[in-house]
């Protein structure tokens, strides 16, 4: 279940639970840069040991995937792009697009725009919310910082270690095996529920989706830094709550938190003044329109969703 934004204290519980025009001055730099953005790992081991702890490595890997998935989504989005059209309406591809922008761009490593700390080691309270209802990948701090020097955490909690779901890396694309092994643990599957379908393709009367649910480490990483108030700003500069925080919010608490960010795109679709956020106020509007977009290119499957209403 992705969606918990539940307050607490300051604490904005983002958690992935077990289960526009384009951005001036966007720099075609590599994604795997983008970990020298925020400030400190606490409780990841020592990285200059003789051996680089798992904890370490699988965060540090996770940034890069993060900022992977973000580079190339910038790249991908457009209006008419499935991958986007899912999540998002035509008039949010600007906000999309600079989240992306803002996730991936590392001009200068030395004077990031903003600084943010990842603590694989939760403690106390933090630790208990990791283990409630059923268990977390990740709780975010979506409190406004209160200075320049207050850098805000991203908690990865025991399960982003230790679940099946999150045991997965993205792909080394230049590898053609390892490519196919990840496409195709996306696999098609039959999902006929209330007549909301998404993604190709049919064989006589069975609809099959591809299933983009189980998440890579990267996707996790890239739904949690949308809540910082400090990233948020950047891309949401209006949006901030009575609190003035800017972070995204978790629309539901579901199972299938992809497939639900699909469904909030279809409901404001079919009834704008339904009581519901607009997408680009979702976090996982913004990690399933990545990882969509990254699965479309590098995949090579063009997910065209049959005629179901709410397409033209």
């Amino acid at each position: 279940m992705l969606p918990h934004f539940l307050p607490v204290g300051a604490i904005a519980l983002s958690s992935l639970l077990q289960y526009a025009e384009a951005a001036p001055g966007f720099p075609p730099k590599t994604a795997s840069s983008l970990s020298k953005r925020f400030n400190t790992f606490v409780g990841c081991g020592d990285p200059e040991g003789p051996e680089v702890d798992p904890k370490r490595s699988k965060a540090g890997q996770a940034l890069a995937d993060m900022a992977n998935l973000a580079l190339h989504a910038y790249d991908e989005a457009s209006a008419d792009k499935y991958g986007f059209k899912h999540y998002f309406r035509d008039y949010e591809l600007h906000t999309f697009k600079t989240a992306m922008s803002a996730i991936a761009e590392n001009n200068d490593p030395t004077n990031a725009p903003y600084n943010f700390i990842i603590n694989c080691d939760p403690t106390d309270h933090i630790a208990e919310l990791c283990d409630k209802d059923g268990g977390s990948y990740a709780i975010t701090d979506a409190a406004v910082p209160a200075d320049d020097n207050d850098h805000k955490s991203i908690w990865l909690c025991p399960l982003f270690f230790t679940g099946d779901d999150t045991k997965n890396n993205l792909p080394n694309t230049e590898n053609a095996d390892e490519l196919q092994a990840w496409c195709n643990q996306k696999d098609y599957t039959s999902f006929p529920t209330a007549g909301i379908y998404f993604l190709s393709l049919t064989q006589g009367q069975t609809l099959y989706l591809l299933v983009v649910d189980k998440f890579d480490t990267g996707h996790v990483l890239l739904h949690e830094i949308t809540h910082l108030d400090a990233v948020a700003k950047i891309f949401l500069p209006d949006g901030a709550d009575e609190e003035g925080r800017h972070g995204t919010l978790d629309w539901t608490q579901g199972s299938r938190p992809i497939y639900d960010a699909r469904r909030l795109k279809v409901r404001v679709d079919n009834d704008p003044n339904r009581p519901d956020p607009a997408p680009s106020f979702n976090a996982e509007s913004y990690a399933g329109a990545a990882t969509e977009l990254w699965a479309q290119k590098f995949c090579q499957k063009e997910f065209i969703p049959p005629k179901n209403g709410y397409e033209p």
